[in-house]
């Protein structure tokens, strides 16, 4: 029996005709039908949450929050460590090397 694609889907209608009789056979498909919209749906559905996971793992290492705060803590601890960090601070201690660091006129 090779009656090729065409043949073996008219084959199965045939069957499924004698099996069921004329008048249960559009109640079948109908439920057929049904199961397979049902089943399309809940592939959909499956298929975008593993899409939006990937998106989302995506995001999470793009993130430059996450890259940036090893830096930014240690960013922070020097400030901190720091006397004063304001211009004014910066400028004394700028003042001082350069005072330390050019040498005194004796003579004068």
């Amino acid at each position: 029996m090779d009656f090729g694609f065409s043949g073996e889907i008219i084959f199965i209608m045939l069957l499924a005709l004698i099996l069921f009789g004329p008048r249960k056979l559009p109640e079948i498909a109908r439920t057929v039908g049904k199961f397979m919209a049902e089943f399309r749906r809940a592939s959909s559905d499956f298929q975008n949450q593993i899409h939006e996971e990937v998106r989302k793992l995506e995001l999470d290492e793009a993130d430059p929050r996450k890259h940036l705060e090893p830096v930014a803590g240690e960013i922070n601890k020097t400030i901190d460590e720091a006397d004063d960090v304001s211009l004014s601070g910066a400028l004394n201690r700028l003042t001082e090397r350069i005072k330390g660091s050019v040498p005194q006129d004796y003579d004068a």
